[in-house]
């Protein structure tokens, strides 16, 4: 069968019409739709609002409010697109990735380097949409039913794992994880998301970046000064804040003096 892949829709904002011309001439042949041009920060502003990109392709320098500050602003955005620095000003690069761009490039845009950028943006907008999707079965579960099994995307495929597998989820580098007994999935979700898409009598969040299952928990390990761990029957520990310990012992039914 074969995969039909959608076009990104991107915008292009730089003042200099060469730039602009050699970077649709770049991106087009890759599957990348050029929906609107700017020559400036305001016009750049104008443009997404209207048309809502996927991406888009920004210089730095520009007339106006400059790339930096423009990309600032779209932050604040409901849905915001992606953010690809293309400038001849290298030193900005720290900067840039401070904005949650996804990508700086050096002109002149070399084809090759412009294509690499290009799949990590339909990595990152697969995941947007599969946040999206896993929202909205959030939402529509909540309404119908007990949720028993969580999405999560690998490559071009969703694998469904059963809510009675699932040990914990953990968050790290930006990013939650969920682990059953044999492995860890990477998922799209935040950590609240999976808290309220998870049954409240099974699970327990015991740190701002833990949840575990209730029936998981094999042993609570007393570290001192009031700190602890749980440890589940997969091994796994996890650390617990001091302020959600007291919710752990109630919601395990220990005496509240244990401890």
């Amino acid at each position: 069968m074969t995969t039909i892949v959608e076009p990104i829709r991107a915008c292009i904002a730089d003042d200099e019409p060469l730039a602009r011309s050699h970077l649709r001439h770049v991106l087009e042949p890759l599957g990348v739709k050029i929906v609107g041009e700017a020559n400036n920060g305001l016009e750049a502003l104008q443009l997404t609002e209207d048309l809502k990109p996927d991406v888009l392709f920004l210089d730095i320098q520009m007339p106006g409010i400059s790339g930096m500050q423009l990309a600032t602003a779209l932050l604040h955005l409901d849905d915001p697109p992606i953010i690809v620095f293309v400038t001849g000003y290298s030193e900005h690069a720290l900067t840039a990735f401070e904005t949650d761009a996804l990508d700086y490039i050096v002109k002149p845009a070399a084809a090759e380097r412009v294509a690499r950028t290009v799949e990590k943006a339909r990595q990152r907008l697969a995941d947007i949409n599969m946040r999206r999707v896993s929202a909205n079965l959030i939402l529509e579960k909540s309404k119908e039913s007990i949720v028993t099994r969580i999405a999560v995307r690998e490559g071009y495929s969703v694998h469904l794992v059963r809510i009675e597998d699932v040990y914990c989820a953990t968050a790290r580098n930006r990013r939650v994880y969920i682990w059953t007994e044999a492995r860890e999935f990477r998922t799209y979700y935040s950590l609240t998301q999976l808290e309220e898409m998870l049954p409240k009598h099974q699970f327990v969040r015991v740190h701002d970046s833990a949840i575990v299952s209730l029936d998981r928990v094999e042993e609570i390990i007393l570290l001192g000064n009031h700190s602890y761990m749980v440890r589940l029957s997969n091994s796994h520990q996890i650390p617990v804040g001091r302020s959600r310990y007291a919710e752990l012992q109630r919601r395990l039914g220990m005496d509240a003096s244990i401890g």
